[in-house]
């Protein structure tokens, strides 16, 4: 008689990976569909009234048309939207399109790259929540730089992958692996050159190679991309005759107390500290878990709990994955080198969720598989806890898309009937407006001044704008003259609220002090020539 093999009780976690194993190309297809599905109810045919999304578009038609270099927040992506408007013209919704078509390009990247990586269950769990989650849906459907960058940086995690992670490091031969190294620093060059924060990813690669002992390839890496940006610059010096290296003037900002204020004076050793746990707790502890649905308007400030939670598994996670997981380990360099400068450089008022969102992937990632160690080990006996943290996950994220839903549909179906202002408020209304008023009525040489010039190249119809982003003197004299110098003729005062929702926010009142000061020490300088609207109204000023 033969002695029967016990049966050998499954947990929940194994149950779920089992009925998920195999089906991971439908996972794909899953998150494709999913995300064209969203991508297409939610779809944003409006600019952005923050503005950094029209000025990427601005830039590229001055790149194109008229030569001028994007020294700005990268030069990568304006050259890349000029080629397109070379091509098809400033065609918005055409633009929006192409970061819709970055979006799923680095989901396609992303599952070849975390296939093998992330069990099955957890691959379904992470592109469900990628696919449905609202904030990557808005940056699909803008011309924000994110999503570029986004499939950008997949292409060099998944050719660092094959090169150099599943392919045994130690074993690299600089003379036969010349060419991978080369296209690995140039992936590096192009991600540095699309967000100042692309840098941090030649950091993360040159402490991979020195934790797993490779000296020759961390040094290649290091000469290889330092050759790489300075012909970069030499190219940009020689034909555009722009010496200044892309991220100085950014930094140089970044190290003041108060960005543009250097009368605030640089950031001490303290105040760095401070900024690290003041943006740890508010980039983690809110705006992680917003993305996916899990926190509201009014816990903007952070939670701190949260990210002590987040910390705990990812310091931890390091120091197991540092001899068992060269991937997963490079994963943790990654997050832990993009999260850190990004908490270290910004300032702590700025708390714009889409300063993470381009790390947010690689961390979801690698925080879903430590939680898949811990409860598939330690705390097997719990696993049900984990199963339905992430169901309710889930449903939170899912929540949060349909409830943009029906208010994106209107406003898709009122821009499709002909209705471009339809979902601002009353005052960009009016701002918007005049600006159209001033291509369809002033001379085409007319130069205007505004607070918002990218928002109003795309919604004059193609008219160029000069910014005032600030008042740079006391002195009214030059600030008159920093106009006129500029050949500025006209100039638009708009009362724009920095919070639309709220009726007695606060007005953006930079151009109103600007003027303000030219009106009182030179009276009769401005001359009133068009309003638009009685409530928040925009004005239109010739600059005699």
């Amino acid at each position: 008689m033969t002695e029967k093999t016990p049966t050998v009780k499954l947990t929940i976690i194994e149950k779920l990976d089992k009925y998920f194993d195999g089906k991971q190309p439908l996972i794909l297809w899953m998150s494709i569909i999913l995300t064209t599905l969203f991508g297409l109810l939610v779809f944003e045919p409006k600019v952005s009234i923050g503005g950094d999304d029209s000025m990427y578009i601005n830039r590229a038609f001055n790149f194109i048309h008229k030569g001028e270099f994007p020294t700005f927040q990268g030069p990568l992506y304006p050259i890349f939207l000029g080629i397109i408007i070379y091509f098809a013209g400033t065609k918005l919704i055409l633009l929006k399109l192409i970061s819709f078509c970055c979006l799923l390009g680095h989901q396609w990247l992303s599952f070849k790259l975390l296939r093998n990586y992330l069990s099955p269950f957890l691959l379904f769990i992470f592109f469900a929540l990628i696919s449905t989650s609202a904030a990557f849906l808005y940056y699909g459907s803008a011309t924000y730089n994110e999503v570029f960058y986004l499939f950008l940086q997949s292409i060099f995690l998944y050719h660092f992958l094959i090169s150099f992670i599943e392919k045994d490091a130690d074993s690299v031969d600089l003379r036969r692996d010349f060419k991978k190294i080369l296209l690995s620093t140039f992936l590096l060059l192009i991600l540095a050159i699309t967000k100042n924060i692309g840098l941090v990813a030649v950091i993360a690669v040159i402490i991979y190679f020195l934790l797993i002992k490779n000296w020759k390839m961390a040094g290649a890496m290091l000469i290889s991309f330092v050759v790489f940006m300075v012909a970069f610059n030499l190219i940009k010096s020689t034909f555009w005759e722009i010496n200044e290296m892309q991220i100085s003037s950014q930094l140089d900002a970044l190290m003041f107390k108060v960005p543009y204020k250097p009368d605030s004076g640089k950031e001490d050793a303290y105040g760095f500290l401070v900024r690290f746990v003041e943006n740890s707790k508010v980039y983690l502890g809110y705006h992680f878990r917003n993305i996916f649905g899990m926190a509201t308007d009014d816990e903007i400030s952070g939670n701190a709990f949260v990210t002590f939670i987040i910390y705990a598994l990812l310091i931890p996670g390091f120091f197991v994955f540092l001899k068992k997981s060269r991937f997963w380990l490079f994963i943790a360099i990654f997050c832990a080198t993009s999260f850190g400068a990004t908490f270290l450089i910004l300032q702590t008022f700025w708390l714009q969720e889409r300063l993470i969102i381009v790390f947010t992937p690689v961390l979801l990632a690698f925080l879903l598989q430590v939680l898949y160690m811990l409860f598939s080990g330690r705390f097997k006996k719990y696993a049900s806890v984990l199963i339905l943290f992430l169901t309710i996950m889930l449903v939170a994220n899912l929540i949060r898309t349909f409830t943009i839903i029906p208010r994106q549909i209107e406003v898709n179906t009122k821009y499709i009937s002909g209705d471009r202002y339809f979902g601002f408020p009353e005052d960009w209304i009016n701002y918007l407006q005049m600006t159209k008023w001033t291509n369809d009525n002033l001379p085409k040489e007319t130069y205007i001044a505004c607070r918002k010039p990218g928002m109003a190249f795309i919604y004059s119809g193609g008219k160029d704008f000069y910014g005032i982003w600030n008042v740079p003197s006391n002195d009214p004299e030059v600030l008159y003259k920093r106009l006129k110098d500029a050949g500025v003729t006209h100039v638009i005062m708009a009362n724009l609220r920095t919070n639309p929702d709220d009726p007695n926010s606060r007005i953006i009142n930079t151009v109103q002090r600007y003027l303000s000061a030219i009106n009182n020490a030179y009276p009769g300088k401005l001359k009133l020539v068009h309003q638009i609207g009685n409530n928040w109204p925009t004005y239109l000023y010739e600059l005699q």
